[in-house]
This record gives structure tokens, sequence and C-alpha cells, in this order.
């Protein structure tokens, strides 16, 4: 009986014979030393219980972990990166704007959310136009682990020192899918349901004050 391990990476495991999957379980974990990786957030306790049977070397789950009792205690290991703590992503947000390799950056922010990283990239980045048509053409077109990818090669490295979004904005600052020049913003916005929508999942900091934080319905005519 093989072991069913739960991370947020999986870069470690990638050595060795394995087999990728992703959306259902393409193939059964039944080859020996040979390591199946399986993107998933909804692998409950009930199926490392079913599927230990079968698992002949090791099952790696990339996702969330699922709440766990002491009947799984022998057949789950958790991994390391399950026990970051949010905010602590300094080295990552460091090594996105300061390493050149983009290869080890990549690595190191996959576990970084998307919204965090564009509040570094608006300080950081904000008059890099050619970054910010790559990020709008890739935004919810592609799953976040694409854009992680596109935002570690995309970013071009220097040794200034990264400054540090404040946690609050002093001041309204205009949405970043918006020009400096756009005078109805909060017209387009309590107008359009889509953008508003959009604006909401990409940086709901910016929402005009007075807009609720939760999505709209959008009610079309057929």
């Amino acid at each position: 009986m093989g072991v069913v391990i739960f991370t947020k990476d999986d870069e470690p495991y990638r050595v060795g014979d394995y087999v990728v999957m992703r959306g259902d379980m393409s193939s059964a974990p039944i080859a020996p030393d040979t390591t199946y990786i399986y993107y998933t957030n909804k692998f409950t306790e009930k199926d490392v219980i079913y599927w230990s049977a079968l698992i002949k070397y090791r099952l790696v789950i990339v996702g969330k972990k699922p709440k766990l009792t002491k009947a799984t205690t022998d057949i789950v290991i958790v991994d390391k990166s399950h026990d970051t703590k949010k905010g602590n992503f300094k080295r990552p947000i460091n090594a996105l704007f300061r390493w050149a390799d983009r290869n080890r950056v990549w690595a190191m922010i996959r576990r970084v959310p998307i919204p965090l990283i564009n509040s570094f990239l608006r300080e950081n980045r904000a008059d890099d136009i050619t970054l910010g048509r790559l990020l709008a053409r890739s935004r919810y077109q592609l799953p976040d682990e694409y854009l992680h990818a596109t935002i570690a090669y995309a970013v071009q490295p220097t040794n200034d020192d990264v400054i540090w979004p404040k946690r609050k904005r002093k001041v309204y600052e205009k949405p970043s899918s918006f020009r400096e020049s756009d005078k109805y913003i909060d017209l387009i916005l309590h107008a359009t349901p889509d953008a508003a929508n959009d604006l909401r999942r990409s940086e709901p900091e910016a929402l005009p004050k007075g807009m609720k934080k939760r999505e709209e319905k959008d009610v079309k005519w057929i």
C-alpha cells in the first residue's frame, strides 16, 4: 500500500517516473515506483481511504487539504507547503522582482495568491505597459497556474528594492484595468455587471465606495 501526499508545490515530487493529471483522475495510481500527481481541490478523506488500497507508490494531491482524522494517519503525509501562513510571502515576492533564474522564480511564486501579486505589480511595475497588456490578455482565460508562469517569465528582474503595498489606501486609486484619464469609471461599473464582477475578482480593494463586494447576477436578453 502506498501513501497520499497533500501539497501546494509538486516540484519536489517531479522526479523519476511521474504522471500529471488535471480535472479527472485519468490514470489509476497502480504502477510501482511511479508518482501520480493530481491537481484538485476536491480530494476528501473518503477518497484517500478508497484509493489507498490501490496506490502502489505515492499519489500527490496538489490543492486544498481536506479535514483528516486518525483513520488516515498512517497513509497520509501533509507537505510542509501547507504550513505556510498567510502573508508569509516575502521570499517569493523578492524572488519575483530580483532573481535572474526565472525557473526558480516560477517554482517560488506558485503558492502566492494572484491578487497579492497584482498588488505588488501595481507598486513595482506600474509603468510596464507590455507586462500590463500581457496580463490583461491572460487573466480569466487560463487557470492560475498558467498566469503564475506568465508573471514569472514576463517580469524583468532588477536590483531595486521591492516596494511593499500599503494595507489600506489613503485615497481612492483607479483600477489598473482603466486608464488614468477615464472620468466615468463609477458610472461604467454601476451600469455594467460584467465589468464590476471582473473588478471584484481581480482588485476588490479598488471598488468605488458604496459598491457591494459580492458579485452581481448579470441578466441578459437572449
